[in-house]
């Protein structure tokens, strides 16, 4: 994902939620399953990206991004669990995240 946004990205420093994954404001979600939503918890900076990365090595798909802030509304409170899930069918294609506010 880093790549992708061409940012600079250490995956060993200890995030701990109190900084993005990638850059300042890039949180990265990811799913084995191909078709999975993203998952956003009440413990997700409300000013960050959420971003949905599918598959498994060697084959990852950028599946589209969010504001936290927008998956954290009701119409994607999941009934059974505390968090959100957001389909990839409500996610903004990667492609325009540049273009955005958010980019």
């Amino acid at each position: 994902m880093a790549k992708h946004l061409n940012l600079a990205y250490d995956p060993f420093l200890p995030k701990m939620k109190k900084m993005a994954d990638v850059g300042d404001k890039f949180e990265v979600k990811w799913s084995h399953h191909i078709s999975g939503q993203l998952i956003v918890h009440e413990y997700d900076r409300v000013a960050d990206i959420a971003i949905l990365v599918t598959g498994s090595t060697p084959h990852y798909y950028i599946a589209g991004w969010i504001p936290v802030a927008i998956a954290q509304k009701a119409r994607f409170r999941h009934s059974n669990q505390p968090n959100w899930w957001v389909s990839q069918i409500n996610l903004q294609p990667i492609d325009t995240l540049r273009k955005s506010i958010h980019g």
